[in-house]
């Protein structure tokens, strides 16, 4: 009786999982294993928990716990493996990913991990062949297809991805994961069968709001392609709405930490700093996204004495982890910065860079939202360039409107939001301007587009290069490209993006006026 009532327990917490209500596991599955502490199925439970709520260390806590109880344990093995890759201790994580595959060679979910670590690490090849041993073991392993999608789209191989998308939709109608991919890498027409497809989707009861929310994208790309403004701007209104719903989210501690940097560095000398200087050269892309971030740094990377290391969240994650508290940038934190500490940050900065296993002299960070952090990254790498993208703020407003960001951008699904945040991104990029004069570059996409060689030319003296012909062909560099943009990315300059707003603005006047004050 006592065993029926645990495993009826064990059930529902496995339910709340599912469903990603990972407090409730871990506060009821702690209950449980008081009494049950050698449930091995229980104690890993409860770590994946740990996991999906972003608390890494009781997560490894309780998959090591697993494996001193059962050292033949592949879960644990591949779990702590997922672990240490999202804490970016990524030998760690290829260990444990190995030690699974010892105990069995043919355990996809490992496999599968593997190949996306390699992803992760810019090794392609090794991802490519990993992945596609993972979908030979078993075919039907909807997670493999994706993955190996995922690197076949970074490549720039969307006949590829798409093959390996239908294969997933083959085994999952409802993987609007899929969905959502082949949007992005398809240029639809009237009576496309995939947008019928999508469209006849919605209609599934079975559907949940997150998945619904996916399809509302897609349609909106789908529609916007075949010149449908209407009823493009329907669809990415409800999936704008709907997922403002799903997310408990305010401007409060963006603006908050915003204000906190304006204090700090308003009386702080840029030129009485310790010049520390570094055998590696940083160039950080920053702007709002969408504002051709990733076509710059497919510019600057194409260069042969740089490596481009892509979006990367060190920088961020660095400063999240030693100068915030309870959400916001704290001063005295940012006061108690010492020589040492900033020369440490440095060194665990570059350290990461190690990963990617280059040896260039020069390397490019794309990560967008580094705007905010201008300040610090002057601090911890004095010499490092900065290359701040814009664009008009109409079509960079739209185009965030228009995309799904996966929650790391959760100012995007409002206009309200997207307006406020647009003015506290302007004050601050003014605000870093004042302090750090000709530190800055902008690189306005609608002069690229006008006059590509020189404004090219520009970028590249700024960042102490030569010119080469190559980052003109930028378009015919082979380098992978993970972000939204890629497909944009690989095409010669086109300008059918600049003022495409006018298209929406029927349906936006109101939002477009408040723009326009800000301008």
């Amino acid at each position: 009786m006592e065993k029926e009532i645990i495993k009826n327990k064990i059930q529902q917490l496995i339910n709340h999982y599912h469903n990603r209500n990972f407090k409730y596991v871990v506060d009821e599955g702690q209950i449980l294993l008081k009494k049950n502490s050698k449930i091995i199925f229980l104690i890993n439970l409860v770590a994946l928990s740990f996991q999906g709520a972003g608390n890494f260390k009781m997560a490894a806590n309780g998959f090591v716990e697993v494996i001193n109880l059962d050292n033949r344990n592949k879960e644990a093995y591949n779990n702590l493996g997922t672990v240490f890759r999202a804490t970016k201790n990524y030998d760690d994580a290829k260990k444990n990913f190995e030690k699974s595959l010892k105990i069995d060679p043919n355990f996809v979910h490992a496999i599968t991990n593997l190949g996306n670590l390699y992803f992760e690490l810019n090794d392609y090849e090794k991802a490519i062949e990993t992945l596609k041993k993972a979908v030979t073991i078993n075919n039907n392993n909807a997670l493999a297809h994706y993955n190996l999608a995922l690197v076949y789209q970074s490549m720039g191989q969307k006949e590829n991805a798409i093959n390996q998308l239908n294969k997933v939709l083959q085994l999952n109608p409802t993987n609007t994961n899929a969905d959502k991919l082949i949007s992005r890498l398809t240029k639809y027409e009237r009576n496309n069968s995939h947008l019928n497809e999508m469209e006849n989707k919605l209609n599934n009861p079975k559907l949940t709001d997150f998945q619904k929310i996916q399809l509302y994208f897609s349609l909106g790309k789908a529609y916007e392609d075949i010149k449908d403004y209407s009823e493009s701007f329907k669809y990415l209104k409800l999936a704008n709405e709907n997922k403002k719903k799903l997310l408990n989210y305010s401007l409060k501690n963006e603006i908050q930490t915003f204000k906190n940097l304006k204090n700090y560095f308003d009386k702080f000398d840029f030129k009485k700093q310790n010049n520390l200087t570094y055998d590696k050269e940083i160039i950080f892309i920053v702007g709002l996204p969408r504002s051709g971030t990733s076509l710059i740094e497919q510019i600057i990377s194409s260069h042969s004495k740089v490596y481009g290391c892509g979006e990367l969240s060190y920088i961020n994650d660095l400063i999240q982890k030693n100068l915030f508290n309870s959400g916001i940038l704290d001063n005295s934190k940012l006061q108690n910065l010492t020589n040492l500490k900033i020369q440490s940050l440095a060194n665990n900065y570059l350290d990461l860079l190690k990963k990617f296993n280059n040896n260039s002299q020069f390397y490019t960070d794309k990560a967008p939202l580094n705007f905010i952090w201008i300040g610090i990254i002057k601090m911890i790498f004095p010499n490092s360039k900065i290359i701040h993208c814009l664009r008009n703020p109409k079509d960079n407003i739209l185009s965030l409107y228009k995309n799904d960001f996966d929650g790391k951008l959760n100012f995007t699904y409002s206009f309200d939001d997207l307006v406020e945040f647009y003015n506290e991104y302007h004050n601050l990029i003014s605000f870093w301007k004042t302090k750090l004069f000709d530190q800055i570059f902008d690189a306005k996409y609608e002069k690229i587009i006008e006059n590509p060689e020189k404004q090219i030319k520009e970028i590249l003296n700024f960042c102490n290069l030569d010119f080469e012909e190559k980052c003109l062909k930028y378009y015919e560099t082979k380098r992978p490209i993970k972000t939204v943009s890629s497909d944009q990315a690989r095409q010669p300059l086109y300008d059918s993006s600049i003022s495409s707003y006018k298209n929406y603005e029927m349906f936006m006047k109101d939002i477009f006026s408040k723009i326009d004050s800000l301008m």
